[in-house]
């Protein structure tokens, strides 16, 4: 289980990312190319259509589809079905299962026995409310593979939308019987169990998935379940941490993953230190945790503390270091520059291209008021992710101050072509660029976003807090600590991050502020 927890917070702090981006922009420049000189290669544009589909181009991936379906033999059955599936898949991304399954009627009358087109159209079938077609399919597979476990939770998702909960529940547990060993049916069972509401029974399935295989599904899933359902699925852990044996450690361990993840370090901070007072599991990541909530915190000689524990036992995490630094540099009366800077140099003499180390030693030399030193560093960050906003952010604040006013609106400008995500920050591009209409637009988009901790609400302040409008900054403050938000360090220190909210905290309402336990 702490495997599979560990496993997705190393996934989300790898660069695995930014090389899957490189790949695919080479992919798609051979399409294109060869395109260029053959345009009626329907064989190639379905190619293309397919990386456009998996890029999320659906537009994109629709228009080559059917340009090559206009080019492609009829009498290449093969090829014009596998057009169909892709075009019905297109249109199930964009919901529209009344084409989609159109689409899936043509392709099955190609190939009648296809039972991935079956499973197509059963679950948009399910998707539309029409639960007796999809019966229908479901029945089919199970026909043809008794034991297909996807066409059982199939079967289950049809029960529990006729109302028949105890019914969905069966047929979901037939295939945990037959299969015990698979996550899947275990994560499928859950969200039968939280669709009705039963969120402990659905937290002790999604526990079980992640004891047996690499349980990474069933991990995410619990932290997607601790989304929609934060206090019940605490409490699960909580009631079973009580009942365990053995101290509950690993229930301890999961409250405080999800805990941090909903930004809540207080939380996260109780469950950690349970674990290491009594012993009850030993790990580099329980002191890193420890370290990383005391920073979040404000607590910053607890945080060098811990994490160098960490450290010792693991010096290959990068994260470590740059967490290490960031304490070291608020910690003790007026921080620490050398001993920070230090630290990142030890970092970046086995992670070189680790981003935020690049970021976090661009932030210590522009406060020391070495610019073009910093900028080296804000180049770098950015060869190694051109998408990384904070980082393109930060280097067009500092082509701003150094009076480079091309520079700066060429990198604002790249951050309005990302997504309008809110940690792609397109709001403060937008505001830098005068574009108030599409800065006021990304901001209601981004407040009416329910986002884990609150950090929608705290961005919304931070760019009020940059255009000096404190009242506003401060209304959405109260609604970030209101929605969990909880790093003091955000609210009361971070200054050297380029966006932050040193202007508001002369603000007696300000000072009222204070992260909830």
């Amino acid at each position: 289980m702490v495997l599979a927890v560990s496993g997705m917070t190393l996934m989300a702090q790898s660069s695995d990312a930014v090389v899957r981006d490189k790949l695919t922009s080479a992919v798609m420049k051979v399409y294109d190319d060869h395109l260029a000189q053959n345009p009626n290669d329907y064989n190639t544009l379905f190619a293309r259509a397919h990386q456009h589909y998996y890029n999320g181009n659906y537009t994109a991936a629709l228009a080559d589809v059917n340009q090559a379906m206009l080019l492609t033999p009829k009498t290449d059955k093969e090829l014009r079905f596998d057009e169909y599936i892709l075009r019905a898949r297109i249109s199930d991304a964009r919901h529209d299962y009344g084409t989609e399954l159109a689409d899936l009627r043509l392709a099955q009358e190609l190939e009648p026995k296809s039972l991935a087109c079956t499973d197509m159209i059963a679950k948009a079938n399910l998707k539309t409310g029409n639960l007796d077609a999809a019966e229908k399919a479901f029945k089919t597979i199970l026909r043809a593979e008794s034991m297909n476990y996807d066409a059982m939770y199939g079967m289950a998702q049809v029960e529990l939308a006729r109302g028949n909960g105890k019914a969905a529940i069966e047929q979901a547990s037939k295939a945990v019987d037959l299969f015990r060993a698979e996550p899947q049916v275990y994560v499928n069972r859950a969200d039968i169990y939280a669709r009705q509401g039963d969120v402990n029974s659905a937290v002790f399935d999604l526990l079980q998935g992640m004891a047996v295989g690499d349980g990474g599904i069933a991990a995410q899933r619990l932290f997607d379940l601790s989304d929609t359902n934060y206090d019940g699925v605490m409490g699960a852990l909580a009631s079973l941490a009580e009942q365990s044996t053995d101290g509950g450690g690993i229930y301890r361990f999961l409250r405080a993953n999800i805990a941090m993840d909903h930004l809540r370090f207080n939380e996260a901070l109780t469950d950690l230190q349970a674990i290491k007072s009594r012993h009850l599991y030993e790990s580099p990541t329980v002191d890193y945790n420890i370290g990383k909530c005391c920073l979040e915190l404000g607590r910053f000689d607890e945080a060098v503390t811990h994490v160098d524990n960490a450290m010792t036992q693991d010096p290959s995490q990068p994260e470590y270091f740059v967490t290490k630094a960031k304490a070291e540099f608020y910690a003790g009366d007026g921080g620490n520059y050398d001993a920070a800077m230090q630290t990142l140099k030890r970092c970046s003499s086995f992670a070189p291209q680790y981003v935020p180390m690049l970021l976090a030693k661009a932030s210590l030399l522009s406060h020391q008021g070495k610019d073009m030193e910093a900028l080296g560093y804000l180049n770098a960050a950015v060869a190694n992710d051109p998408t990384d906003a904070e980082a393109l952010l930060a280097r067009a604040l500092l082509f701003k101050r150094i009076d480079n006013m091309n520079l700066a609106v060429k990198d604002m400008n790249t951050m309005t072509l990302l997504s309008d995500d809110v940690y792609d920050l397109k709001g403060f591009a937008y505001s830098d660029l005068g574009r108030d209409s599409d800065m006021y637009r990304w901001l209601q988009q981004i407040t009416a976003t329910d986002v884990k901790g609150g950090e929608n609400f705290y961005y919304a302040a931070l760019l009020m807090a940059s255009r000096g409008d404190n009242f506003k900054a401060m209304e959405y403050l109260r609604k970030a600590i209101d929605n969990g938000y909880g790093s003091a360090f955000g609210l009361l220190y971070d200054d050297l991050s380029p966006i932050n909210l040193k202007s508001l905290r002369s603000e007696p309402a300000f000072q009222q502020l204070q992260v909830k336990p």
